[in-house]
Formats: structure tokens, C-alpha cells, sequence
């Protein structure tokens, strides 16, 4: 099967932590990376959350901080509560890289999504937040990582941001 002929922008490498204040600190204070955007997602801020295909009713949380260098936005991601695939990471590998995300306009979502399900990887994770739509699928056994998908919405302001 072909892949998707679309052109491609990869936009964001996202990092799975245990804590999110210790791992904004540890990337400013090491690498000079910040000031970080920090939003804390939850039922009243993501809408039509699914997670393995089915749509999550039960109370969930994570905070995700942000910060753009260059043309690449590097995300750390803390899982708090409820069901989510970044337990999952952190159960079977531990911290480190979760995904790479691309880039696509909402009418061509559809057609990769379809490219993957004919490949047998169905979507592991969805949502809304705003008006950015992620999907996630695993190809951790053929890229090493997760794949994300998203349209590269607009969201909401930052809650707090780090320095």
C-alpha cells in the first residue's frame, strides 16, 4: 500500500513525564528551553475524548506544557488521573519520547486515518480541545514511537507558563 500522498509537516516531538514541574525545570535550567505554556486538560476543556475507541465518561486530567523552538513545539506530557494513553507509556517504557505529530489540513485527516485502518492501526486516542483535533495511532512497532495527527487548531490561552 502507498502511503498517504500529502505534503508533510512535522510539528511537535512530545515527551511523556512523571513530573511536570520537575521536568519544566530540569529542560529550562539544562537546555535554555522555555518559557513553557502549561494547560491542565480535563472533561470541561477536551470534548469527544476517546480513548481505544470508546468515548471516556469518567473524570480524567492531564497537564501538558508546550514551547516552540524553531518550527518544532516540544510538549511534555504528565498524565494526573483517569484514562488516558500516557499511563500506558509510562507503565511499559517508563519517560521519554511518546509521539511525533504532523500536521494536516481537516480535509485530509480523514484519507490518512483510513490509510492506517487499511494498515490494521486503528486510532488509540482522540479528542478535542478547542479547535485543535488530535488523533494518535501506535506505530511504536514500526516508527519506535506514536504517531499524531492533528489539524493544528487554535486553543485557549496557557493557564500558567514556566519560568
Amino acid at each position: 500500500m502507498e502511503p498517504t500522498k500529502t505534503p508533510r509537516k512535522y510539528k511537535q516531538i512530545a515527551i511523556v513525564v512523571k513530573d511536570i514541574d520537575k521536568a519544566l525545570k530540569n529542560w529550562h535550567e539544562m537546555l535554555g528551553i522555555g518559557p513553557w505554556a502549561v494547560r491542565t486538560f480535563n472533561p470541561t476543556t477536551v470534548r469527544d475524548f476517546h480513548v481505544d475507541g470508546k468515548l471516556v465518561t469518567e473524570d480524567f486530567e492531564f497537564i501538558i506544557a508546550v514551547c516552540w523552538e524553531g518550527d518544532i513545539e516540544w510538549e511534555l506530557i504528565q498524565p494526573v488521573r483517569g484514562p488516558n494513553i500516557y499511563w500506558r507509556h509510562l507503565e511499559s517504557e517508563g519517560e521519554g519520547l511518546h509521539h511525533v505529530k504532523e500536521i494536516l489540513p481537516d480535509a485530509l485527516i480523514p484519507g490518512v486515518i483510513a490509510d492506517f485502518a487499511a494498515r490494521g492501526i486503528p486510532v488509540t486516542q482522540t479528542g478535542w480541545i478547542d479547535g485543535d483535533v488530535h488523533y494518535y495511532f501506535d506505530t511504536k512497532e514500526t516508527l519506535g514511537y506514536i504517531y499524531e495527527l492533528g489539524n493544528g487548531g487554535p486553543i485557549s490561552p496557557a493557564t500558567k507558563t514556566y519560568p
